[in-house]
């Protein structure tokens, strides 16, 4: 009831201000068309004043006399005499040509009167009237011939359209006038208004709109044009009517009204009070059962009689409280228990690992995984699978006292919790657990046997929390599958190696921002010339606390983290920044070859980050050689060729990167984008003493070149090597005897210090047996 009154209310109001707002507005319009032509009925007025003033004055024998004398005294007292008359602001006499004789307003004589464009509409028409702005104001003004007999002279006399004027046409007709310029339309003149209330208005764009009526939230407004026959006025009338005013009889309606509405919705209010009073208790009452039943199932009902609507109500929400606490069971047991095998799961385990490892509680935590699950199941089928998992857990938890634990944790991994530390009883249970999942068991007529391995931790010196239990049980269980005996226990330090990755994935972030890292570059060298022609990029790190690390650990932990693409960028700039120094320093052609990573190859804005990095011209991209690994160019993923495609198209060499140690074949080189292959070290460090070796690598220098593809060795540590690769036609060498992985500013003093060695490198070859 109260809300139907209250809808009611609100719908007749919004009636009524609809109705309010909508006549406010017609009135409004008629209002202001009134005081338009109110305004215009004025100056038609004041412009017959000027006229008949005029006429009487250009009539007069003594003033067209005086004019004709050029008698300024006499003029002047006559233009004084009619300005003060008739209230004129402005009195100015001019010759035939428009050069001032007399005025009232201090302009020197002899200077052209300021009213041109009067003066040319009075020549064309025999006089003009109109309105003009001058010296910041608007004036209303005539200008009429003095003839004596012909053309003598040009007389103006006009009024200001100032401040009283516009109060006068606001006292006439209750509409404020403000008179503003066309252009620009911040200036006005007269006004009825105080400055603050005219640059609230016009700052809102009332003058936007020149022939409609707007409102802001205190006026209705309108533009009133003053222009007359077809002529262009220079100045608009803005007419402000003030919304209080034209409202304040809707306001004493408004207000009987919501007395009204109010006293409606005093009445509903008692009735609706009233009725709630009849009917709200055992609503409350059922409302309060149902809230309880939220956090306690167990509440009783209100115990309210009967069978009507409400009572029905009751017994629906005992049901309902029944079937929450029955489904509250279903889901703490799910919650807590493996939905294949009907163990407790890893969560219970934890629940019962967690005070035991609180209050330091010896005992055996023994993690059992089946090994080959993976493969029985894709073999026989998943169903298969799972009842082998079933059939184990069953046989598992039937060898075990009813006290402890067993728990599936994982896919194929179980555990349990063996309280104390006698290792004979420990032994036992755990020969029993193997033989009884290990025996033989038939599922669809199909003989299965499985084999456990099997991971053991002493609590509570091997873990202090379950974090250390997950981790050490999974790095256990890693050697128990390798281990004869199928069973490792937990040694300690086991997970230092884990720790020192995690070290490594943490200060990898640090080191790239802190530019911790170093870039070294090792040259290559042509076989011909014996000069470098270009360097490959080396990234090197010195970790504060764990020392020098391997790249290869360092990349591959970047890799495994998600950190590839920074370091790849990281290394990128530095190449970009050093190609500058040792540019500077005479070795600009010298080219560089760079790793990517086979995650690199799958990140599809690579090639807009090379060109970007690259983009300055120190170091042209036709001088820049990207190297990747065999086994990374063997993937052959649609991706990773679009990536290659990409960078050569930017015109960048691509190289093959440890070739030979791969399953590729140069067949299958041809088929990628790459411009060389670099012979991997392992067959040029003894390719001096190793035959198998000589062969190894001059085939493949042969068979690369017949694919017309470059071919580059590294490794190169004795001169031996280095001329037998020069005889069979290798192009680029690179080892240590060429040049040790060295700072970009020391590339300009080895390139130097070596002159006499390339002499000795590029001699003539003849006493080598190609």
């Amino acid at each position: 009831m109260l809300a139907l009154a209250l809808v009611t209310s609100v719908t007749i109001a919004a009636i009524f201000m609809l109705s309010t707002f909508q006549d406010e507005e017609y009135r409004a319009r008629e209002r202001l068309d009134v005081a338009s032509d109110v305004m215009r009925e004025l100056l038609a007025r004041r412009t017959q004043l000027l006229i008949d003033t005029l006429s009487v004055l250009v009539d007069d024998f003594g003033f067209r006399s005086a004019v004709a004398s050029k008698d300024e005294p006499t003029i002047t007292s006559a233009l004084e005499n009619q300005s003060q008359r008739f209230k004129a602001d402005i009195a100015m006499l001019a010759d035939r040509n428009g050069r001032l004789l007399a005025n009232l307003q201090g302009l020197p004589n002899g200077t052209q009167l300021p009213f041109n464009d009067l003066l040319q509409r009075a020549e064309r028409q025999g006089a003009a009237t109109g309105l003009l702005t001058w010296q910041g104001q608007a004036f209303q003004a005539l200008l009429v011939p003095v003839q004596a007999p012909g053309l003598r002279a040009w007389l103006v006399m006009g009024f200001n359209l100032d401040d009283a004027f516009a109060r006068m046409i606001s006292e006439l007709t209750g509409v404020d006038v403000v008179f503003t310029a066309v252009a620009p339309e911040t200036a006005y003149y007269g006004r009825s208004l105080s400055d603050d209330a005219i640059d609230d208005v016009v700052g809102q764009g009332a003058l936007a709109s020149r022939s409609k009526m707007t409102g802001d939230h205190r006026y209705f407004t309108r533009v009133a044009s003053l222009s007359r026959n077809g002529e262009e006025a220079p100045v608009n009338a803005l007419l402000l009517l003030d919304r209080q005013t034209a409202l304040a009889h809707y306001y004493k309606l408004a207000l009987e009204l919501g007395l009204i509405v109010l006293a409606c919705l005093a009445i509903a209010g008692l009735l609706a009070f009233g009725l709630a009073r009849a009917l709200g208790r055992p609503v409350l009452l059922l409302a309060r059962f149902a809230s309880d039943l939220g956090s306690d199932p167990a509440t009783p009902s209100p115990g309210l009689s009967g069978q009507d609507e409400l009572g029905q109500l009751q017994n629906a929400l005992g049901d309902m409280a029944h079937r929450i606490r029955r489904r509250e069971h279903r889901i703490r047991h799910d919650a807590n228990h493996d939905s294949l095998t009907g163990l407790p799961n890893r969560k219970a385990m934890q629940q019962v690992l967690r005070p035991m490892l609180t209050q330091q509680q010896p005992a055996f935590l023994l993690s059992l995984s089946i090994n080959g699950l993976k493969e029985l199941s894709e073999t026989l089928g998943y169903d298969l699978g799972d009842q082998i998992l079933i059939a184990a857990a069953l046989r598992m938890r039937g060898v075990l006292d009813a006290h402890c634990l067993l728990a599936r944790t994982g896919g194929n991994e179980f555990m349990t919790v063996i309280p104390g530390l006698d290792e004979s009883h420990f032994h036992a249970v755990l020969g029993r657990l193997r033989a009884a999942a290990e025996e033989p068991v038939v599922i669809r007529d199909t003989p299965v046997t499985v084999e456990l391995s099997a991971a053991v931790l002493q609590l509570p010196q091997d873990a202090r929390s379950l974090d250390d239990i997950r981790r050490r049980v999974s790095l256990t269980l890693e050697r128990a599958r390798h281990d004869d005996t199928r069973t490792a226990f937990y040694l300690e330090g086991g997970d230092e190696h884990h720790l020192r990755e995690l070290q490594i994935i943490r200060d990898l972030q640090k080191a790239l921002a802190d530019d911790q890292l170093e870039m070294l570059y090792q040259p290559k060298v042509r076989f011909d010339t014996a000069h470098p022609v270009q360097v490959e990029a080396l990234v090197r790190w010195a970790h504060p606390a764990l020392g020098p690390i391997s790249p290869d650990e360092f990349i591959g932990l970047a890799e495994r983290s998600g950190q590839i693409h920074e370091l790849t960028d990281y290394i990128l700039r530095r190449v970009a920044r050093d190609s500058h120094d040792w540019a500077g320093a005479g070795l600009s052609d010298l080219g560089v070859a760079i790793n990517l990573s086979a995650l690199d190859l799958l990140n599809h804005s690579l090639p807009n980050l090379i060109s970007t990095v690259f983009a300055d011209g120190a170091l042209p991209l036709n001088r820049l050689t990207f190297e990747i690994t065999e086994s990374v160019a063997m993937a052959d993923t649609q991706t990773a060729l679009r990536t290659l495609n990409r960078l050569r198209d930017l015109g960048a060499k691509l190289s093959v990167d440890d070739f030979g140690t791969g399953y590729s074949s140069l067949a299958q080189m041809r088929q990628l984008p790459v411009h060389e292959l670099k012979i991997d070290k392992s067959f040029v460090l003894s390719l001096d003493s190793t035959q198998q070796d000589q062969l190894i690598v001059r085939s493949t220098i042969d068979m690369a070149h017949s694919l017309g593809l470059g071919v580059v060795a590294e490794g190169i540590e004795n001169e031996l090597s280095w001329r037998l690769l020069q005889a069979w036609g290798c192009d680029l060498g690179q080892g240590y005897l060429l040049g040790r992985p060295m700072r970009p500013s020391q590339l300009a003093a080895w390139h130097r210090d070596r002159a006499e060695q390339a002499r000795a490198l590029a001699a003539d070859t003849s006493t080598i047996d190609p």
